[in-house]
């Protein structure tokens, strides 16, 4: 082996290792980065099923990590027709995940089946096989037949089926 092979080969070791150094501290000054910032908080607990908005007063300033800003609610707009998936607690930060929207129809309740189909309108009764939310697909029985079909769940609380 030359000097110059040498020389090269630690060259690369050298510009490897000063690579990984930047990128690790790339990395660890993102995650560093926090924000102070004023979150609404809930002014009693709230439970499994109970509208959220109603028991948020004001805001509290907590320091957020930058890469988890995007998880938690900022603005009590955000809040508006949600209901708590789990219990919340007096002024602590909400988390999206802990929201839900309510159910629009319930499992074993009587709903309306619509189908549309051009100018041809079907109206039925059928029970929903598990509750849903607006907007979410569920498994219908024909109350008549028991023939089970999908459909989409409106703000309305019919379930439409599409052709």
């Amino acid at each position: 082996m030359s000097a110059s092979t040498v020389t090269t080969d630690k060259l690369r070791t050298l510009s490897g290792c000063i690579i990984a150094a930047a990128a690790v501290l790339l990395l660890g000054a993102v995650r560093a980065c926090a924000a102070d910032i004023d979150l609404p908080v809930p002014n009693a607990v709230v439970y499994p099923g109970q509208a959220v908005l109603d028991k948020v007063a004001g805001a509290r300033r907590f320091r957020v990590p930058g890469d988890r800003l995007s998880s938690y609610v900022v603005e009590e707009e955000m809040l508006e027709g949600k209901i708590a998936r789990r219990t919340l607690l007096p002024n602590k930060p909400i988390l999206l995940a802990d929201l839900t929207t309510p159910d629009v129809v319930k499992a074993g309740t009587p709903s309306t089946i619509v189908y549309r189909d051009g100018g041809l309108l079907i109206t039925m009764l059928g029970v929903p096989l598990r509750s849903a939310a607006e907007g979410e697909t569920v498994r219908v029985k024909n109350a008549d037949t028991g023939v089970v079909v999908a459909g989409r769940v409106m703000a309305d609380g019919t379930i439409e089926v599409t052709p």
